[in-house]
This record gives C-alpha cells, sequence and structure tokens, in this order.
C-alpha cells in the first residue's frame, strides 16, 4: 500500500514537472515566434541607410571649430581585392571559427561564457563577424537579452541568404576602425595614407587590431596599446596557420607609422580630438559622425591662440623638446584652453590629456596642504641637511638637487619658497604618504598613486598629466572647492534637443582656511621665490617643478579665475635638458616663462580682478605669533564688511594681505 502511494506520488511529481517544462518550452516558443516576427527586412540595400549628418563643434564664443561626418562617399573594396591577410587578420581576432559556423558560434559562446565565470568579469565576447554585421546593420546596439537573441536569429538568417565571402566583404567595408573612418579604404587611408589593396601584413594586423575597442586601440591615441594588440592579432594569425613564425617576427619589427591626419582643425586640434573622444566613449561612434550634434564646448578661442603663441614662439627650434598647456576657469571646471603638443600633424598624441610624466616638486603642494591639515605652522623650522631614511624598499637618499640651499635649517615657508628637498622629505615623513596620496587624489588627481614618500618630490610611479595638475590647483584656487573639468557645455541634435548638459559640481574638499593659507604661501614662491619667472603683476600662486636630470619641468599656477599647467619635455621618454636656448630647463625657467606669457594676456582679456600686492616678510626673519585675520575669497585682500566670501583665517604676520578689498 505504501509502495504504491509513493509510486503515485512520483508520478503526480513527474507529471508536474513535464506540464512545468512543456510550459517553458510554449513560452520559449511564443518568445521565439514574437522576435521573428518582429525581425528587419535581411534584404535592406546599406547604400540605402538613412545619410549620415555633420555634427558641428562650436567654440564658447559661437565660433566652429569642427565638423565631423562620417564616409559619405563610401568606397567599396571587393573581396578578392583586399590583400588575404587582412581577411585573415580580422577572421584571427574577431571570430577563428568564422568559416564553421553558421552565424552563431554556441561553441565560442560556451568558451566566453567559461572564461569570464572564472574571471568574475568580461573578458571574451562571444559575437561572431556575423553577429557584428547584423549588429551595425539592423539594430540599435542596445545590450540587451532581447537584442542577443534577435541578433543571433538575425545572423542564422542572414548566412542562409549570404555564402561567407558576402558576409565577410560587407563587414570590413562597414566596420568602424575610429577616428571617422568606417570601412578599410577609410581606415587604411587615415592610418597609412595608402588604398586598402596596398596593405602589407603589419598593416593588415593593425586595422584587425583596432576593431575590438577603437578608442583603446587606437594607434594615435595609444600607439603602445595598439602595437601591443597588433602583435596578439600576428601571433592569433602564427597559431591558426595563416602565417609561418618567421612572417610574424617580421611583422612585429616593424613600429607603428602612422600617416598625418588630412583633415585637422585650424583652431584648437588638441582640444577638438579630446572633445571626440570624449563624445564617442559617452554616445558612440556612429552618433557623433552621422548623427548631426551639436556640441557647444568651452574653449575660448582667444585664449587658446594665445597659449599656442607663447608655447610655440618660446619653444621655436626643430629640436626643442614639447610643451603641454591646459588653462581651467577652477570655478566651472571650463577647459577654456589647451596645447597638447608642438604640431598636430606629427604628433597626435595628446601631452596635456593623455602624457604623464613625474611633477617634481610642482607635487610638494599636496604634502603642504595635507600638513597645514595636520596643525603643522608655515614658520615651523626643519633641517635643510640632506636627509636619509629608511623606508621599505631600503633607505632613502634626499639631496637638494633643484636648488641647494646653504641654510642648516628653514621654515617650512621658506622651504616651500625655495622647493628645497630635504624639508619636503621629512614633511612627507611626519603627516605619512597614505595621507598624501588622500589629499592629492581628493583634490583632484585621477593617475594612480601609491604611498611611497618620494612622492614628496614627485617620484611617481605613473606620473600626473597637466590637465589633472591644473585642475587640482584649482581646488585650492576655488579656496577648497573641487569641480571636475570638463571641456563640453552641451551637446543637442540637429532639432536642438538636448542629449546631455554639464553643469558644475563643487564640492568641498578642503576646509577654506587651509586653501587659503596654502594659497598664501604658494603666492610667495612666486614672489620671492623659485616661481620668480612667472610674475606677472597681478596676485598669483603657484609651483615650479624639475626632475632629476632635467628631463620633465612644470609650471602650475592660478591668478583671476584660471587656474594653469605647462609642461615641457621630449615626449619619446627621459631626455636630459640641459641645453634648450642655452640652458638647462627647470619649471621655473621656460615653462614658468610660458606661463606669465599666457597668463598676463589672458586675464587682460577676461579683465580679472587685480588681486594682492607682494606681501613683504618680517625684516628679522623671526617666527611671529599668529593672528586672526578675514580674508575675502574673491580677491584675496582683507576682507571689508561688504565682502560675500569670507574666510576667518590664523596666519603669521608675514602672511597677511598689506590691502583691503575695494571690490566689495
Amino acid at each position: 500500500m505504501q509502495l504504491a502511494a509513493r509510486f503515485t506520488t512520483a508520478l503526480k511529481i513527474l507529471a508536474g514537472l513535464l506540464a512545468g517544462l512543456l510550459v517553458v518550452f510554449l513560452a520559449v516558443g511564443v518568445y521565439m515566434f514574437q522576435l521573428s516576427e518582429t525581425l528587419p527586412d535581411l534584404e535592406v540595400d546599406p547604400a540605402a541607410l538613412e545619410t549620415p549628418r555633420t555634427s558641428i563643434v562650436y567654440a564658447s564664443d559661437g565660433s566652429v571649430l569642427a565638423e565631423w561626418h562620417g564616409e559619405q562617399d563610401r568606397t567599396v573594396v571587393e573581396l578578392d581585392e583586399m590583400p588575404l591577410t587582412l581577411q585573415q587578420a580580422v577572421v584571427s581576432i574577431e571570430d577563428e571559427r568564422f568559416y564553421e559556423h553558421n552565424g552563431v558560434d554556441l561553441q565560442s559562446i560556451g568558451r566566453a561564457f567559461s572564461v569570464n565565470a572564472e574571471a568574475g568579469d568580461i573578458r571574451q565576447g562571444g559575437s561572431t563577424i556575423t553577429q557584428q554585421l547584423v549588429k551595425i546593420l539592423f539594430t540599435d546596439g542596445e545590450r540587451t537579452f532581447t537584442r542577443k537573441i534577435r541578433e543571433a536569429l538575425l545572423a542564422y538568417e542572414l548566412e542562409s541568404k549570404a555564402d561567407k565571402e558576402e558576409v565577410l566583404q560587407t563587414y570590413l567595408n562597414l566596420v568602424y576602425f575610429g577616428h571617422g573612418s568606417y570601412g578599410v579604404e577609410s581606415a587604411a587611408k587615415r592610418y597609412f595614407g595608402k588604398s586598402a589593396v596596398e596593405l602589407e601584413l603589419h598593416e593588415s594586423a593593425l586595422l584587425a587590431a583596432i576593431i575590438k575597442s577603437p578608442g583603446r586601440y587606437s594607434p594615435v591615441e595609444d600607439p603602445e596599446a595598439a602595437q601591443e594588440r597588433r602583435d596578439v592579432v600576428l601571433v592569433k594569425m602564427r597559431q591558426l596557420g595563416y602565417i609561418s613564425r618567421a612572417e610574424e617576427v617580421e611583422a612585429r619589427g616593424h613600429d607603428l607609422e602612422i600617416a598625418p591626419p588630412v583633415d585637422v582643425a585650424e583652431v584648437a586640434p588638441y582640444f577638438v580630438e579630446y572633445v571626440k573622444q570624449t563624445l564617442i566613449d559617452r554616445l558612440g561612434a556612429d552618433e557623433v559622425f552621422k548623427g548631426g550634434l551639436r556640441v557647444y564646448t568651452t574653449l575660448e578661442p582667444a585664449l587658446q591662440l594665445q597659449a599656442e603663441s607663447v608655447a610655440h614662439s618660446t619653444l621655436n627650434l626643430d629640436d626643442d623638446p614639447e610643451v603641454a598647456v591646459v588653462s581651467v576657469q577652477h570655478s566651472t571646471g571650463n577647459i577654456v584652453a589647451m596645447v597638447g603638443g608642438r604640431d598636430f600633424t606629427v604628433n597626435q598624441f595628446n601631452l596635456a590629456v593623455q602624457g604623464r610624466r613625474q611633477p617634481g616638486s610642482a607635487f610638494k603642494p599636496f604634502v603642504l596642504v595635507r600638513a597645514l591639515e595636520e596643525g603643522v605652522s608655515p614658520e615651523r623650522v626643519f633641517s635643510a641637511a640632506p636627509y636619509s631614511v629608511e623606508v621599505k624598499d631600503g633607505t632613502w637618499n634626499v639631496e637638494n638637487y633643484e636648488n641647494s640651499y646653504a641654510a642648516s635649517s628653514l621654515t617650512l615657508r621658506a622651504a616651500t619658497n625655495w622647493s628645497v628637498n630635504a624639508v619636503y622629505a621629512r614633511l612627507i615623513m611626519l603627516v605619512g604618504p597614505e595621507d598624501v596620496v588622500t589629499t592629492a587624489k581628493k583634490m583632484g588627481i585621477t593617475s594612480p598613486l601609491e604611498p611611497n614618500p618620494a612622492i614628496a618630490l614627485g617620484g611617481l610611479t605613473t606620473g600626473v598629466s597637466p590637465l589633472e595638475m591644473a585642475s587640482a590647483y584649482g581646488t585650492l584656487a576655488s579656496s577648497g572647492l573641487r569641480v571636475e573639468p570638463t571641456a563640453i557645455v552641451r551637446v543637442t541634435d540637429d532639432s536642438d534637443n538636448v542629449l546631455f548638459e554639464t553643469e558644475p559640481n563643487a564640492t568641498r574638499v578642503l576646509d577654506q582656511g587651509i586653501a587659503t593659507q596654502a594659497s598664501l604661501m604658494l603666492h610667495e614662491v612666486i614672489e620671492n621665490g623659485t616661481g620668480g619667472a612667472a610674475h606677472i603683476g597681478e596676485w598669483s600662486a603657484g609651483k615650479t617643478g624639475t626632475t632629476q636630470s632635467w628631463r620633465d619641468a612644470w609650471f602650475v599656477g592660478y591668478a583671476g579665475d584660471l587656474s594653469t599647467a605647462v609642461w615641457v619635455g621630449y615626449s619619446e621618454g627621459q631626455v636630459e635638458m640641459t641645453d634648450v636656448h642655452g640652458i638647462r630647463v627647470t619649471g621655473g625657467s621656460l615653462p614658468a616663462q610660458i606661463w606669465a606669457g599666457y597668463m598676463s594676456s589672458a586675464l587682460a582679456q577676461r579683465k580679472a580682478p587685480v588681486t594682492p600686492a607682494p606681501v613683504e616678510s618680517d625684516a628679522t626673519g623671526e617666527p611671529q605669533e599668529a593672528v586672526l585675520v578675514r580674508i575675502c575669497q574673491d580677491t584675496m585682500l582683507l576682507a571689508n564688511s561688504n565682502c560675500p566670501n569670507v574666510v576667518e583665517i590664523y596666519l603669521e604676520p608675514t602672511l597677511v594681505p598689506s590691502d583691503t578689498c575695494q571690490r566689495h
């Protein structure tokens, strides 16, 4: 009796399971049928697709900076005219089983799922070339489960109507290769100045390398990443038997030789390229080059022309080092001028944004701010003698390379004025490198920082960009308010519908008093220290930076409503600048001169308010008791009763401004 009851129960459970499975199969069947009913017509001629609409980029004064468009007069290259190595390179890296599957590669999907599950993130994709073509032609690119199913169904249907050669030919003539290049002919001309039919093996491999991520593997934006990816393609081609080991080695021996761009913005080409890449990352290449965007930027053409003029006239010889300049309106984060190098047609690598170099003593203000936060007085006395201390990697020996100072001990204020390394080495050991990293990050440094004591002197593993430095110093200029830098104010479509706007979002990251005290000390650097060449006759603050052997030279500072960073060095690597225009290049020489030339003109054009005159130091040089003063945050002068933005701060008498604000 019990056995019969158990058997009956088991049958009921089995029936329930079968019924459930039937419902699932019916639901999946209905779902797949409904999807199939919504599939587009595969007979659509790609030439009949919507005509690309030109996107226009505007400067802040309404002038046109650039016009972007996709390849409207596309040259279609027949597959049998394309080099076989190009076809093999693309198949190898994008879809190695292309000639074996029927549009969807279940084996590849399973392998990708396994790899991604093991890694804990997306390391591989399972899309075939056919699915990618379907995505280009028939879907909106949205990454949802439904879209993936639609792509798979369309891929199967497409391969039932077209052979592999037709699929591959269409794909190679439509796929995006970056920098406005759609299709292999456009890409070959953009990167190599030749037709696709003339491509050599190493060039074919590079184009194949770009497809996965045109931004990440751009040979213009990141040559090192592009070459590394190209070599991965060559290895894959050899593994699949398309090329020999000797051919792989020969092709890998080629350096990247990229043709100069044909269509270059007349004004601010590095800035325009930066805006373009920012939009591609946010909206996608199709929208940027074909969507008829109206892009309203922060660039001020008069300031841009002045930055270019000063930078290029100062470094005007063929063998001169490179120069980068970034100027940011610190209250809004607006990038008003950007010089990414001496000649965009020769080198499209944007040193102002992508260049990450050692900042030398220009990094010291982050140590200074942290010390002030911890209550270290500007008049605290430190030994200025050479310094040695045991750290986790051994002994750290510090000499005063940039500015040897005869005094055996100095106040923190004097050590800041004269950029004395030994004092700042002792200071970072006092406050801790971990806290300095935290301070630098919250002020605006976004590059990776490791909490090593050497960062006190700008000894960074990765380096920092001029854009980061201008923005981070802007936090001091804004009395401790952090605003993210931006190049774009607003983007609309060609019907004036707003796609997105950038609103300044100021976040307080430093106490007003700390920021003001640091600013007054950096003001002294220009008035009485290493930054004398940056003197512009108006209140300003800044810091020089020079790395060992004169390989990188910086001046970063602010005045009026602008925070500006200038870097001088050789883009190809750590090359000593011991004889440039007859001098050794330090931060206080050419970079400070460029900064002063640009800022004096920029502030005059913007009618920036006059700020405090130099404050004379106490004649005795003896530290005096700090006094409580009220400082106007807009003019950095003593506040009057009408000043709207006031901070109360204890200052040494020698740091107290001598004049009262007359602006309010």
